[in-house]
């Protein structure tokens, strides 16, 4: 759904993307601001899958951008989906920010060095990404992004093999390989043939709920359907089944990916 007003029938180049939040009514609404030098004279705003996007001029500064989303928080909340304490924020990798990993935070060390590619790596002290000086935005966010992303997978391949590992002989059965995959939909997943595909954004979550998405398909290798045998078989194994479950579905909708 969009609200607003076009200046032109052409097609919008955009030439700038940022971010930003605003408060209203104990509510904080997050936006993406795409300035095109096609736009002269309008703002626009629009509640698209991804979240709230603004169209605005180049020379719209960033209090008129917020000042009109503040003005359109009661449309966004009547055409979008109400905005909870556990929406996620849209991540600007920048100093201060922070990351999850296994359900810790941690803080962002952003610093840019002469080097080819983003390079992530992690101590006591936080999460440190050095970017190549060369990198401008879009590309530089991109880049880091992708870095993390890829960061989140080498985690995920070190934990989660090892906690399908443990708990098949807990339920005494065993995948026949077990995989980490982007899936967008699913935490997880269990083929006829035995394969369990795992999505890499669990190396985010807390190991008690990781744990979770293992048994829970692990026990798929016995029954293939969520029918009374198999519930019975994750009680077995989870007795707190379903917090845990609850938990999952609420940390899932805070995650940044």
């Amino acid at each position: 759904m969009r609200l607003g007003w076009r200046t032109s029938a052409e097609p919008e180049r955009a030439e700038r993307s940022d971010h930003g939040v605003v408060q209203r009514d104990g509510l904080a609404i997050s936006y993406r601001v795409v300035r095109s030098a096609r736009r002269r004279k309008t703002l626009e705003l629009s509640v698209e899958a991804e979240g709230v996007r603004v169209a605005a001029p180049l020379w719209a500064s960033d209090a008129e951008v917020a000042r009109f989303v503040h003005s359109k928080v009661p449309w966004i909340l009547k055409h979008g989906r109400r905005p909870t304490h556990d929406a996620p924020r849209t991540p600007m990798y920048r100093d201060g920010e922070s990351m999850s990993y296994l359900g810790r935070t941690f803080p962002l060390v952003v610093e840019d060095r002469a080097l080819r590619r983003v390079q992530v790596t992690m101590d006591l002290l936080g999460v440190h990404i050095a970017v190549p000086r060369r990198l401008q935005e879009p590309a530089r966010q991109a880049a880091i992004e992708t870095a993390i992303r890829n960061w989140y997978r080498d985690r995920a391949l070190e934990e989660v093999p090892y906690r399908v590992e443990r708990w098949a002989a807990v339920l005494g059965d065993s995948p026949s390989r077990v995989l980490i995959r982007d899936q967008r939909r699913r935490w997880g997943s269990c083929a006829p043939d035995r394969t369990l595909r795992f999505n890499w954004r669990l190396a985010m979550l807390e190991p008690g709920l990781i744990d979770y998405v293992v048994v829970h398909e692990l026990c798929h290798l016995r029954h293939p359907n969520h029918g009374a045998g198999f519930w019975a078989e994750v009680g077995r194994l989870m007795p707190d089944w379903r917090l845990r479950r609850a938990a999952l579905v609420r940390a899932g909708r805070a995650l940044p990916f």
